[in-house]
Parts: structure tokens; C-alpha cells; sequence
């Protein structure tokens, strides 16, 4: 991602998160879009009119000015419009940003919640220009996100993979984490209470050496922030 997109891209992203690649429409979109224009709309209409005496006597100069300045307008805007309808690819996100002259919409989500990826091919020549279509499903929707016609879609798309498959790790290793901290939880509210029923029964430390209670004891002094008294 070159300098230019990160500045004119970051105002649609948190300053607290950082841009990993943008993916935008295949160029070939905009090329067949403005030979169409400006072969149909532009060429024709000039070739009428200079060489077309019926047209000279009906459409005045002026007419044709304003139209092909309008054309070229057209073209400037298209332009535009193919280059900000962009995925943003975030540490945090996917956004899905579609851009228009009077408004800016864009749609943000979590990699917790995507479901899986798919590529979708339309003809045969997609494979070659490397453009396809790119499906975000996500967890209990059936409305998935889709950018079609992407650049380079198959290098994107591992990006976005590689991305979803690092949050899932961190969610099982935190949710590993958080079950060892419950389990080791337990373990003292169990040697806690053990504690107490045999407290209670008199002197329980120094009378009874059972193995059961020998082993709890054990566990027990292996938790960093146990204070050992019976020393």
C-alpha cells in the first residue's frame, strides 16, 4: 500500500487500528467503462455531428461543447467512484467503503465474526486477469459482504485469512487461559473449605496427615500468591 492511499484512506479508519492492505475493483472495470463511454458517447456523437450537415442544422455548436464537457466529466467521476468502492483491511476489521459524490457509506466487521471466505468466479477469462469476487459470509447472516471484480483477489483474500485464522488462535488461547485461571479458581475454594471443615474439627494440621489432604496442601503452595503459615 503505497503512502498516497494510507492518507487518503485513514479518515474511514480508528487512529487506534493500522491499515494492512486496501483491495480494490479490477482496473479493467474502469477501462471498460470509460472505452464505452468515450467510444459511444463522445467519438460517435463528434463524428455525427462534423461530418452530418442534419446535425449541424439541428444541434447547435454550443449544445455539443456542453455535451462532451459533460462526458468528460462524467469520466472524472467514474474514476473516482471506482477508486474509493475499496475493502479496507484492518488489524481489528474488514471495511466494506462505498463511495458516492453526496455520501460515503461504510460497513465494519470483526474478524470474530466472519464464518468463512469464498471466491467466486464469473468467466473463464477472470482467472486470467487474476479478478474475482470476494464473499465475506458472516457468523449467522445471510447477507454476506461482497466486493465484486477485486484485484489480485487470491493474494487478498490469504491476507484476510491469515488475519482471521491469527484472531482465532488468540480467542482459543485466551479462552484456554481463562479456564486455567477457573480451574486453579476452584482448586483453592476447594482446599479453602477443606481448610475450615477440618479447622473446625480441631487442629486438624496437626493431627491428621492423610494423603488426600497432604496432596491439597501441595497444590495449594504452588499458586504464587499463597502465604504459607504453617511455617
Amino acid at each position: 500500500m503505497n503512502k498516497f492511499d494510507e492518507i487518503f484512506f485513514w479518515q474511514y479508519v480508528s487512529k487506534w487500528t493500522k491499515i494492512i492492505t486496501l483491495v480494490h475493483k479490477h482496473i479493467i472495470v474502469i477501462i471498460d467503462k470509460i472505452i464505452i463511454n468515450y467510444f459511444f458517447w463522445a467519438i460517435i456523437p463528434s463524428f455525427l455531428y462534423y461530418y452530418s450537415d442534419v446535425f449541424k442544422s439541428y444541434i447547435p455548436f454550443f449544445a455539443l461543447e456542453i455535451f462532451l464537457i459533460w462526458i468528460f466529466f462524467k469520466w472524472i467521476y467514474d474514476i473516482f467512484d471506482w477508486y474509493n468502492d475499496v475493502w479496507i483491511i484492518t488489524e481489528d476489521w474488514v471495511i466494506d467503503l462505498e463511495w458516492s459524490l453526496f455520501s460515503s457509506d461504510s460497513v465494519a466487521v470483526k474478524y470474530e465474526s466472519i464464518e468463512w471466505l469464498e471466491l467466486v468466479e464469473n468467466w473463464i477469462i477472470d482467472s486470467i486477469l487474476w479478478k474475482w469476487n470476494i464473499l465475506i459470509h458472516k457468523i449467522g447472516s445471510g447477507n454476506p459482504f461482497m466486493l465484486e471484480n477485486a484485484s489480485n483477489a487470491s493474494e487478498n483474500i490469504h491476507k484476510i485469512d491469515k488475519k482471521l485464522k491469527e484472531e482465532k488462535k488468540k480467542h482459543w488461547e485466551n479462552a484456554k487461559r481463562s479456564k486455567n485461571i477457573e480451574q486453579n479458581f476452584e482448586t483453592v475454594l476447594k482446599a479453602l473449605s477443606q481448610v475450615v471443615e477440618w479447622y473446625l474439627e480441631d487442629s486438624w494440621y496437626k493431627k491428621d496427615d492423610s494423603e488426600e489432604k497432604k496432596a491439597i496442601i501441595k497444590e495449594v503452595k504452588k499458586m504464587w500468591w499463597v502465604v504459607d503459615l504453617s511455617k
